[in-house]
């Protein structure tokens, strides 16, 4: 027993560690995501966003090299930072004046209760830790307790994998953010009253990478048709649905996210992966992330009438 209670408390202190790390790398994430989305870390988000964040951060320990070892260790920390929302302290059961306050306490307060638990194991051996918490990927439920620690080598600094483990939770730190952020934002739907036939042998992939290339913000859906026009002649063509990720269209602007925020956001134009640093893959941000939607309608007449007027009086 004894031994394993040593084990424990040597990996307390190298988690203890990490978990100052992260406290002062997180700040990186956050000046970074508001200022590329021109937003102010003015405000706090409340303790389940925290808790969201920072149990998410640590849950893709699990996902990392330490294999098992990485499951309990993901469990055990994302446990004790999602219990607090059952049994909240008193430092956290306050009003901050941002996020990254939030975040850094959060952290201080995980730290303070490893150190009680360093102090006397014997008493938190089996207390189980355990709670629910939300990511951009889904909702999680995460379950530890401080004997787990006995059962595992968390690495020290020296070990490479510390800062590999570290860069996996500043990451998810970082998903998290641009989640919550991006839900200030829009995705716009055009709609158009007569859509544009996109005739074979168009590529769609092909016009994707040219089109969203150079219009980052943009995402597109394209859908294979084949009908008789009222020649009895068989068209087979594509109609692309088009939507845009911005402050919303006017009549003056389509409202995209700049750039350089897409840069970062973005891994992929359309089946080419282009930035393996990129937060999410570009569908999972338009079908995922629950950012509000509103419809921009485009009033146009287009070519081929008589195939068009066909279609519309079959409606």
């Amino acid at each position: 027993m004894q031994d394993d209670i040593t084990k424990a408390k040597s990996n307390l202190d190298k988690i203890i560690s990490f978990n100052r790390d992260l406290r002062d790398n997180a700040n990186m994430k956050l000046d970074n995501a508001y200022s590329l989305l021109s937003q102010t870390d003015n405000l706090d988000l409340g303790l389940q966003i925290g808790v969201n964040l920072m149990s998410g951060s640590f849950w893709v320990i699990g996902a990392s090299t330490m294999g098992d070892m990485g499951s309990l260790v993901a469990n055990f920390l994302s446990g004790l930072i999602s219990y607090y929302t059952s049994e909240t302290p008193p430092s956290l059961n306050t009003l901050f004046s941002s996020l990254l306050v939030r975040i850094q306490n959060t952290l201080n307060q995980a730290n303070n209760d490893l150190a009680i638990y360093h102090s006397n194991p014997e008493l938190y051996w089996d207390k189980k830790l355990s709670g629910s918490f939300s990511t951009p990927f889904g909702i999680y439920k995460a379950s530890g307790k401080l004997s787990d620690l006995a059962k595992i080598d968390f690495p020290a600094q020296s070990d490479p994998l510390y800062y590999t483990i570290q860069n996996a939770c500043l990451k998810a730190l970082d998903q998290g953010i641009w989640a919550i952020l991006l839900t200030r934002f829009v995705i716009t739907d055009y709609q158009e009253d007569l859509p544009p036939m996109w005739q074979l042998p168009i590529n769609p992939e092909e016009e994707d990478n040219k089109f969203i290339a150079k219009n980052k913000s943009y995402y597109s859906i394209w859908e294979y048709h084949e009908e008789k026009d009222c020649y009895g002649n068989l068209n087979k063509y594509y109609h692309r649905e088009q939507y845009n990720l911005g402050t919303g269209a006017s009549a003056f602007s389509d409202g995209s996210l700049n750039d350089d925020a897409c840069n970062y956001l973005f891994q992929n134009y359309s089946s080419e992966i282009c930035n393996k640093d990129g937060l999410f893959e570009r569908d999972f941000v338009f079908n995922n992330l629950n950012i509000p939607k509103a419809i921009h309608y485009i009033h146009n007449v287009h070519s081929n009438f008589c195939f068009r007027k066909r279609k519309n009086l079959r409606k």
